[in-house]
């Protein structure tokens, strides 16, 4: 099993999609915010080497070379994808949205 890794701009968007979820009103507290992140990361430390991994469309080049992207449908309502970089040691997830910030590129 390969580690997990994140982006520094990764875990900086993570730590402030806490206060964004609570203030678009996502969630009433900030405890189920934390917890809902929380989630998400342990989702992808767990099961990020072993889900089908697709090469991420052009637009997402930006972000790094060679791009893959796994998809983790979190609720009805929501997709999340997970943008990343394979090293033989590591998967280094560099771009993290879902389908409310993001979908319309995945065509």
């Amino acid at each position: 099993m390969k580690k997990v890794r994140y982006s520094v701009s990764v875990e900086l968007q993570l730590k402030e999609s806490i206060d964004q979820l609570v203030e678009r009103g996502y969630f009433s507290e900030e405890d189920y915010a934390v917890n809902y992140i929380r989630d998400l990361v342990t989702y992808f430390q767990l099961n990020l080497d072993h889900l089908t991994a697709f090469a991420a469309p052009e637009y997402f080049a930006r972000y790094g070379t060679n791009l893959k992207y796994a998809i983790y449908r979190k609720s009805n309502r929501t997709t999340w994808y997970a943008f990343f970089q394979e090293t033989p040691d590591a998967l280094t997830i560099v771009y993290l949205a879902n389908n409310h910030l993001m979908g319309h590129h995945m065509d």
